[in-house]
């Protein structure tokens, strides 16, 4: 009632200096209430996560990695303040993103066991982030570490931990996740596992949106879909079906799948 009657005696002779002061004290005093927008620095790096993604476009993989941790290591200040949740969600979907490229990019250098804390720290990070589908692409990345190293059972169970997480909607992460668990069971001679996971991988690239398509380390191109799957096919020694996906392209260069 005091401060109505303030207002209105402040506000009697019209929007003068003393009501305007009057009129922001009011609303600041509530404004301070609301949670923080998020940091303009949280777009920034979110905008450097998917640059990133984008591999190393001639770049030394050496340098790639010291922008990438330098970048990752700007996201700790944010990190350590309150956060409304949808902002601390973002922070640490970005974290992850960027700490599973910095375990790509030590694995791609031969750093076997760097590569596997960065994968772990990115698994956190994306758990934390309440993204099932970037802990799902996770896990599956890191399925290639011992896939590439000649440890198949070790990959098949991350790959099977990241289908699990990537559940049965059509999504880049859910397709790399069955592709990589087919050639894990493949190099582990369960043939009939390693055929089921192929369907299911096909099944989930024929459905997957155009947004997820693209050539990147966190989506899923058909180039990505065709090496993975020649690798799989080889294994089992078996030729590709014809028509086998969407463009039937079975010239792939035998190199491992990035």
């Amino acid at each position: 009632m005091k401060r109505r009657n303030l207002l209105r005696g402040a506000l009697a002779t019209g929007l003068t200096a003393p009501a305007l002061a009057a009129l922001t004290a009011a609303r600041t005093d509530v404004a301070q209430t609301f949670s923080p927008d998020a940091p303009q620095d949280l777009a920034n790096l979110e905008a450097a996560a998917e640059s990133y993604g984008y591999g190393y476009h001639g770049q030394a993989p050496t340098r790639v990695l010291a922008d990438l941790v330098t970048d990752f290591t700007t996201l700790r200040p944010l990190l350590t303040v309150p956060q409304p949740a949808r902002v601390r969600a973002r922070l640490c979907r970005t974290a992850g993103q960027m700490a599973g490229m910095t375990a790509i990019v030590l694995h791609d250098l031969g750093s076997r066991r760097e590569s596997r804390a960065w994968f772990a720290t990115a698994a956190r990070a994306a758990a934390e982030s309440g993204d099932d589908q970037l802990h799902a692409w996770v896990l599956a990345r890191e399925a290639m570490v011992p896939l590439n190293y000649g440890t198949p059972r070790a990959a098949a169970d991350l790959a099977d931990q990241a289908r699990l997480a990537a559940g049965t909607r059509p999504t880049a992460a859910a397709v790399l996740a069955a592709v990589v668990a087919a050639r894990a069971y493949a190099l582990n001679h369960q043939s009939e596992q390693a055929r089921a996971a192929l369907t299911a991988a096909d099944a989930l690239m024929a459905r997957l949106p155009e947004s997820e398509r693209s050539d990147t380390w966190l989506t899923y191109g058909e180039q990505k879909h065709h090496v993975h799957l020649s690798h799989a096919f080889t294994t089992l020694g078996t030729p590709a079906a014809p028509g086998r996906a969407s463009s039937g392209r079975w010239s792939c260069p035998r190199r491992p799948a990035r």
